[in-house]
């Protein structure tokens, strides 16, 4: 299968166990032999511009080093890397540049202190220089869940890119996973730095992607009747042992026992009901998800304090020997630090809004639990509410992992996106909002192996 390899983890939590960065895994590029490659160096390093009246994240003062951001450039283009206050960036211009910019905003990078950019993945990356447009990426200048941190280290990097290299007449912003929230962020709070917008994967509602991993450690703990330790003075070998328990009494995803098939059930209605590859989404997510909930297991970050689960309703469908509510009854309650989760404060902490100006195409996989395809239904409702619902397209592509596109897929959004807002020819959707049983085959190109309706 071609597939563009996406598929590494978004923790869906906050910092935990160092993770690849989410990008599009290793690329073997021949350099050009015309495009000019600029070393890092004290003269390619400059001082991070400000991007604007409000500062968009929140950071934990974890030093941090970075990287070598070189890189090859692609055939009849320039490469440009250095340093951006603590960040490291890489930017590729096309020779014949048709003056547009895409801001590339990566995925979760794991807790390292160690920042590193990536390239947007190789066929979207191909597809943008062919086009003869330009892109851009920072590290952002720190790690872990940082969606606002990664929104001011874009937009410093746009100001970077409009200094050194010229001012775009077109801007885009595009990105994955946690990128999808550093892409709402910006959209809500610089909307006129941007012409169109790409989110792959992406956490579109806000905080309330860390609510759902609240969600999941609250439910597991409920199922299995077993407590997991977390909170002040508790140590990561404490609350890995409690978790080990839990996801012993729950069992595997291809064999689970009674409590892990109510486990599956709840976590199925809660992301979006039946729909192809769920299962072996569960099986990606089981790792990922699991693992993450490890992620500040003393409760002292601003995305863990703003967390809640307060008035999540449950659901599990039936004939599992447990009600919806016994499930809501039993289920803990989080409630979110207010000082946390306030939009003054830490605007990278509150749910999304759905305010939209420009035209936003964003594609998500049936079957990721990581950040799973219920909230593009729920941003689809906040973005109709906010009066933008003709500025939001939405595709469902069927697959299991995270992030897993194809080249053609990749390839296929960015010239819709482009074609979009170059020409106005808004392109087609899908209907988050209806019956996912069935949903993708439009644009899922091609079919995997193994899907429900070949099977």
């Amino acid at each position: 299968m071609n597939r563009s390899l996406l598929g590494c983890l978004l923790a869906a939590s906050l910092v935990g166990a160092a993770a690849p960065a989410c990008g599009n895994g290793p690329e073997t590029v021949a350099p050009s032999a015309t495009a000019v490659t600029a070393d890092v160096s004290p003269q390619a390093t400059a001082t991070a511009a400000d991007p604007g009246p409000k500062k968009l994240g929140t950071s934990a003062g974890v030093p941090t080093t970075a990287r070598a951001p070189d890189f090859d450039p692609l055939t009849g283009a320039t490469a440009r890397f250095g340093t951006l206050g603590s960040s490291v960036y890489r930017i590729e211009v096309p020779e014949s540049w048709n003056g547009e910019l895409v801001l590339w905003a990566h995925g979760y990078a794991g807790t390292g202190s160690e920042v590193v950019v990536d390239s947007p993945p190789l066929a979207l990356r191909r597809a943008i220089i062919a086009d003869g447009t330009a892109w851009a990426a920072s590290s952002y200048s720190e790690n872990g869940y940082v969606p606002g941190i990664g929104a001011d280290d874009t937009l410093a990097l746009k100001r970077l890119f409009e200094r050194e290299v010229g001012q775009p007449q077109r801007t885009y912003i595009a990105g994955l996973s946690m990128g999808g929230h550093v892409i709402t962020l910006l959209l809500e709070y610089f909307p006129h730095e941007f012409d169109g917008a790409l989110a792959l994967c992406g956490v579109m509602t806000g905080i309330e992607q860390v609510d759902y991993v609240t969600s999941w450690a609250l439910v597991a703990e409920f199922v299995s009747g077993r407590e997991l330790v977390r909170g002040p003075g508790v140590s990561r070998e404490q609350a890995r042992e409690s978790l080990e328990a839990i996801v012993a009494t729950l069992g595997s995803v291809q064999n689970p026992s009674a409590a892990g098939l109510q486990f599956l059930s709840v976590i199925r209605v809660l992301t979006g009901g039946p729909r192809p590859f769920f299962l072996e989404g569960a099986g990606v997510a089981a790792t990922t998800v699991f693992r993450n909930i490890l992620s500040d297991v003393e409760e002292k970050l601003v995305p863990t304090l703003a967390a809640s689960n307060e008035h999540t309703v449950y659901g599990i469908e039936p004939g599992l020997g447990l009600s919806p509510d016994q499930l809501n009854a039993g289920i803990v309650r989080k409630k979110a630090d207010r000082a946390a989760r306030n939009s003054t404060n830490h605007p990278d902490a509150v749910p999304s809004t759905g305010r939209i100006t420009v035209p936003l195409l964003s594609l998500h996989n049936t079957g990721d639990l990581n950040v799973p395809i219920s909230q593009e239904a729920e941003f689809r409702r906040r973005v109709e509410a906010a009066g933008a619902g003709d500025l939001l397209v939405q595709r469902a592509i069927r697959d299991g992992g995270h992030c897993m596109f194809t080249a053609a897929e990749l390839t296929t959004a960015w010239k819709d996106l482009r074609s979009w807002v170059v020409d106005g020819q808004k392109p087609g959707g899908d209907d988050m909002l209806g019956d996912l049983t069935d949903v993708g085959r439009q644009f899922t190109n091609p079919i995997r192996r193994g899907d429900p309706g070949t099977r």
